[in-house]
């Protein structure tokens, strides 16, 4: 089956590409502060030391049923 080619397969020529347009992402990450550590057997279990850091993940939990 022979599909119609539109040209979107062909590269452009590096010269034609805007710089401005290439940028894919911007982050932002706010200062953390510091604050009391949790007590090491406590932030094994939690994934963290820090609990500013502490997400747990929901996964199907914060799925409404």
């Amino acid at each position: 089956m022979n599909m119609p080619n539109n040209g979107a397969d062909q590269a452009l020529p590096a010269d034609s590409i805007d710089p401005r347009l290439l940028s894919l992402a911007m982050a932002f990450v706010p200062m953390q502060e510091f604050g009391t550590p949790y007590d090491p057997t406590l932030a094994f279990s939690r994934g963290t030391i820090f609990p500013a850091l502490d997400k747990p993940f929901l996964g199907e939990e914060a799925v409404p049923q």
